[in-house]
């Protein structure tokens, strides 16, 4: 990213300059555990990778400024497990409504986050609805999760499984941007997941929001069984999208001006 469009580079004055047209745009991680294969820093860097790699696809159409990102979420439901920092629901909701509100103090109307852990959509949303319409803040804030951004198009190229949590999915991912941070798959992870667990598979059968007591520590943490991941599909898939986000950013910048 060019300096002169990361918030941390910036001076008072050149945010003051900035702000009133650009967009604000702040990756939204997770620090919680990824079953035995992946790092706890696995929704951060895959939030910060696309909106550093989608506000560059942008920047010669919008003005973008990217904020530092949000390293901690809603992760409740992975404290029993350990090599989780959370916050909790109300403190996440108020933490993300002060960034949006000190943002428009300092001139911004505009603002993403984009977000990389399914626990941060709930008060998320509701970050954003108390921004607009309790605080009623001359802000326009959208809360775009990555994977809103996979669409049958590229779903159908791909042959692509579900996100999930800790699984081939996001194990491809990170090995494109660090394979050394990928643990290896071998015989004892399998030994795991067989005698000791079952992967979490909720949403496959029921619709709608559910919540079961024991759920998750019932999985060992993890939404689908891990496996070998595969670089090249990791790559590519970030590249697709990179790319959609760069042309929501682009609607964004349309639709708000």
């Amino acid at each position: 990213m060019p300096s002169e469009s990361i918030f941390g580079d910036l001076t008072r004055d050149d945010l003051r300059e900035l702000s009133a047209d650009a967009i604000a745009l702040m990756p939204l991680g997770a620090t919680e555990q990824h079953g035995r294969q992946l790092p706890a820093s696995t929704d951060s860097m895959i939030a910060t990778h696309l909106a550093e790699r989608s506000a560059q696809l942008v920047s010669e159409q919008v003005q973008v400024v990217l904020c530092p990102a949000l390293p901690f979420g809603f992760s409740e439901h992975h404290l029993p497990f350990g090599a989780t920092i959370s916050l909790d629901n109300d403190t996440y909701i108020r933490a993300l409504t002060s960034i949006g509100r000190s943002l428009s103090r300092s001139g911004f109307k505009r603002l993403i986050f984009l977000n990389g852990h399914g626990g941060n959509v709930a008060p998320g949303a509701a970050a954003a609805d108390r921004l607009v319409t309790e605080l009623e803040l001359d802000l326009a804030v959208a809360v775009l999760s990555y994977w809103e951004c996979i669409d049958d198009v590229v779903r159908a190229g791909f042959s692509m499984p579900s996100p999930g949590h800790a699984g081939s999915f996001e194990a491809s991912l990170i090995s494109a941007l660090d394979a050394d941070l990928v643990r290896p798959y071998g015989a004892d992870t399998q030994e795991v997941l067989d005698d000791a667990a079952r992967p979490l598979n909720v949403s496959d059968h029921l619709l709608g929001t559910t919540r079961l007591p024991n759920m998750w520590p019932a999985s060992d943490g993890v939404t689908d069984a891990p496996a070998e991941p595969d670089p090249k599909f990791g790559s590519q898939l970030l590249d697709a999208l990179s790319a959609a986000i760069a042309e929501y950013i682009r609607n964004f910048d349309a639709a708000t001006r």
